[in-house]
């Protein structure tokens, strides 16, 4: 049986006992809320036989995976191995890291890895993939945010920093210069280690990203640095590490995470209004209606920006550009 045969029937064979559990926990009287975790529960077990579906269609002997997370993870391990990897983003274009799901496409290709580079505390990560990966010797499991000190909360402008979070935090390192430099060099690091015959490109391919990002930093240092209204609103918030690198503020209309409640909108109006802060940022993965509200009623500009995008470079050098022209 073919591989694109073999995972079609896993999917049917998945959708039949989902529908299946479903129909048993509405007539058990199960909330509805409490059904994803109770159905993870059901199917968990039931792991090692899909897994040993897929370890039956072997991948090619010289082909070459490492896994990652989310996009702007690819565009540094294409500019450090190039294309002697094959790169499997696990939450694909358009994709939510909070809402998204693996498919038994990405899960063969995760299995087969050699490396999964994650960045560590995604509700994709923590829900979907760590799960998957408990107890396998391979892939590699890469967490970035162990290497580095995190922000504390739930999605949400927070100040207290932490070494080893044990509660929620903000999982977008990714968005500050530096902490993208570190993880560069994280994957470099392995990959130069799992791929020693490629060591010395992987360096050279390392050390001119290297020099590129610590030019996008500086550029932000001196384009940032003179301005006196450093406030920026934003829907969903991706750039709390870049506001702190940078002293600036980000805040937020989500409120912990979910969507604001018209206490929380009026509350927002009112800052906006205060501190006369010019622009409001979105997200294509999220819901833009309350950043309509709040723009219609303060004049605020929106700008779309996206922080998952497969050119991080280019999207960190349009970021500092609107932050430079609309902050005073």
């Amino acid at each position: 049986m073919d591989f694109e045969n073999k995972t079609k029937k896993i999917e049917r064979l998945i959708y039949i006992g989902g529908k299946c559990i479903i129909f048993t926990l509405l007539n058990k009287n199960i909330p509805f809320n409490n059904m994803i975790s109770i159905k993870l529960t059901k199917i968990l077990p039931f792991l090692p036989v899909l897994l040993f579906f897929f370890s039956c269609a072997s991948k090619p002997k010289d082909e070459r995976i490492v896994s990652v997370s989310i996009l702007p993870q690819q565009y540094f391990v294409e500019q450090i191995a190039g294309d002697y990897v094959k790169i499997n983003v696990m939450v694909p274009p358009g994709m939510n890291p909070a809402t998204s799901d693996l498919n038994t496409e990405q899960l063969k290709k995760l299995l087969d890895s050699d490396i999964c580079f994650a960045v560590g505390y995604l509700p994709f990560e923590t829900v979907h993939l760590y799960p998957v990966l408990e107890g396998k010797k391979k892939p590699v499991l890469i967490r970035h945010s162990d290497t580095l000190e995190l922000i504390a909360g739930d999605c949400q402008h927070a100040s207290a920093h932490v070494q080893h979070p044990q509660a929620s935090v903000d999982p977008h390192v990714w968005m500050s210069p530096r902490y993208a430099l570190m993880m560069s060099r994280e994957i470099y690091e392995v990959l130069a280690e799992t791929y020693p015959e490629k060591q010395a490109v992987f360096r050279a391919n390392y050390e001119r990203l290297e020099k590129r990002i610590k030019q996008l930093a500086q550029q932000a240092e001196q384009e940032l640095a003179g301005k006196t209204q450093r406030t920026f609103l934003i829907y969903h918030p991706a750039l709390t590490y870049f506001a702190r690198d940078y002293g600036l503020e980000q805040i937020s209309i989500e409120e912990e995470g979910k969507e604001p409640d018209p206490r929380h909108l009026k509350k927002i109006v009112d800052i906006v209004r205060e501190k006369k802060i010019p622009l409001i940022f979105i997200q294509n993965q999220f819901d833009v209606n309350n950043a309509n509200s709040v723009a219609a009623e303060t004049g605020v500009q929106i700008i779309p920006i996206d922080p998952l995008s497969p050119d991080w470079m280019a999207e960190m050098e349009n970021l500092i550009r609107i932050l430079k022209e609309k902050l005073n």
